[in-house]
């Protein structure tokens, strides 16, 4: 039997927002839905029309998606933990005495530009309905972090830690490890 147009409108729109192997999934239980109706003795239409009704608005329907994606839980980790990790890179690079290290200033400007990058594709990851969106920017996201704190990580081993000081610096590592683990989450998905 032909699949319903609006059913092949609903298809179209879900599949501008989501991976085709979820959109095949949810079809699949949409066209469920709609045949149940169609055995009921319900009109193509009708049966269409109900399904439709049963399975809700494609636009909340992706934004319920989103909401439960990994890429928006893990932007969402690492912008509650993100000023404490902070915090303890801050507390080395002035125990470091990091100024005084020599670095090009274009480097500098360009850390800082990074990071201001990373926070706000966090943000965008963290809240957007779009579930392509918000993967694509929380991938760039971590890819950006792992980079950011890789580098500070090889730059203040250079710089003769000691004591309480590398326990600081576990934090960015531990950052590091979760990071990737969730990026790997994110691109499974």
């Amino acid at each position: 039997m032909a699949e319903s147009r609006l059913i092949r409108d609903y298809r179209a729109s879900l599949a501008r927002r989501l991976p085709g192997t979820i959109v095949d999934e949810l079809i699949d239980g949409l066209e469920q839905t709609y045949q149940r109706h169609l055995g009921a003795g319900l009109g193509q239409d009708v049966a269409a029309r109900e399904a439709l009704a049963e399975f809700g608005d494609p636009h909340t329907l992706m934004e319920l998606f989103a909401a439960e994606a990994s890429a928006r839980r893990t932007a969402r980790s690492l912008l509650a933990t993100g000023p404490l990790v902070g915090a303890c890179w801050a507390t080395l690079l002035i125990t470091a005495r990091a100024w005084d290290w020599p670095m090009p200033t274009l480097a500098r400007a360009g850390f800082g530009l990074l990071l201001c990058a990373v926070i706000a594709l966090l943000a965008v990851a963290a809240r957007t309905g779009n579930y392509r969106r918000g993967r694509h920017a929380a991938t760039l996201a971590c890819l950006g972090l792992v980079t950011l704190d890789a580098t500070l990580g090889a730059a203040l081993l250079r710089s003769a830690m000691h004591g309480w000081l590398v326990l600081l610096a576990a934090a960015g590592c531990a950052r590091i490890t979760f990071t990737v683990r969730a990026l790997r989450r994110i691109r499974a998905h």
